[in-house]
């Protein structure tokens, strides 16, 4: 496994943030108006607010965003949906607390020039806005003495 490399994390890392300062936002055929704001850019760096996700993972999903706009501009429908009670973080009064809403997930599965396949991930708090959730590559595959290994996505949207 090799070590942490912060020139490429960093320059990766820069060519996101600067994906999310051009795209406030875009229009999906299947769902309108997706918002691009800080919670996906946390979402692509951290598993949840506890637990950061590997260098190697962020980069990937760094490398693989900009695939996101014309995936989503141009797909009139989507692969998954999923809805549930959520205990979602606020704040009322400076004070953090938790409050159950109803959350929203949907997910465009695509096959970009027939090698890379990606899954975007949108999501819906209450009756909110539509923000871009996440971005991942839906299959990796490894060789292990000669057997070709596949993983998939956990199929969790939201911890995906």
């Amino acid at each position: 496994m090799s070590s942490f490399n912060p020139e490429r994390y960093n320059k990766e890392k820069q060519v996101a943030i600067e994906f999310f300062d051009r795209n406030k936002f875009i229009t999906s055929l299947s769902l309108g108006r997706v918002v691009f704001n800080s919670d996906g850019l946390f979402h692509l760096v951290n598993k949840n607010e506890k637990h950061r996700r590997d260098w190697k993972d962020q980069v990937k999903r760094f490398q693989i965003l900009r695939y996101v706009k014309p995936v989503l501009e141009g797909m009139r429908y989507y692969q998954e949906y999923r809805e549930n009670l959520e205990n979602i973080r606020i704040k009322e009064h400076g004070v953090p607390k938790f409050v159950s809403k109803h959350v929203r997930y949907w997910a465009f599965v695509a096959v970009i020039n027939d090698k890379i396949r990606i899954k975007i991930i949108l999501k819906e708090v209450g009756e909110g806005q539509i923000i871009f959730w996440s971005v991942l590559p839906f299959w990796k595959t490894r060789q292990y003495q000669g057997i070709k290994l596949t993983d998939l996505a956990t199929g969790d949207l939201n911890a995906d």
